[in-house]
């Protein structure tokens, strides 16, 4: 039998080429850790949160995790200046608010117990986290 006349069709092929072209990406992704967002999610291509059932969960949820919210941009928008939390002598960050923030500390333990956010991001519920947001009333501020 001649192997240089077998017909292979393009889905043959179509996992080789994902997975190529998967590789190329997460070697470009590897090549940029300092960004916010590789730290929360370092795998290229992957999820980055379960679906939820409403539009603005999964708005709020993206925004938590590329750490850009109304919260802590609003101020670039009204000329302000920089939010601080006057509670913990810091800034006012999505990190700080969902990870650190003393204020809100009762609160966060009743939904989970995450050193940061990228641990909160692969092991939270989603569910658990707009929970969180919603009884300290920054859902709106996200």
């Amino acid at each position: 039998m001649d192997v240089t006349n077998i017909y292979l069709s393009h889905t043959d092929y179509r996992p080789k080429i994902n997975g190529f072209v998967k590789s190329k990406w997460q070697e470009l992704w590897d090549s940029f850790p300092e960004n916010k967002l590789y730290q929360v999610k370092p795998r290229a291509g992957t999820g980055g949160h379960r679906a939820p059932s409403k539009r603005r969960d999964d708005i709020v949820l993206t925004r938590a995790h590329i750490a850009h919210t109304y919260l802590n941009h609003a101020y670039l928008l009204h000329g302000d200046e920089r939010p601080y939390c006057i509670p913990c002598d810091c800034a006012v960050t999505v990190s700080h608010i969902l990870a650190d923030c003393h204020e809100y500390s009762h609160i966060r333990q009743k939904y989970y117990a995450v050193p940061d956010l990228k641990t909160l991001f692969e092991r939270t519920d989603s569910s658990l986290i707009l929970g969180f947001l919603k009884e300290s009333k920054l859902y709106r501020k996200f």
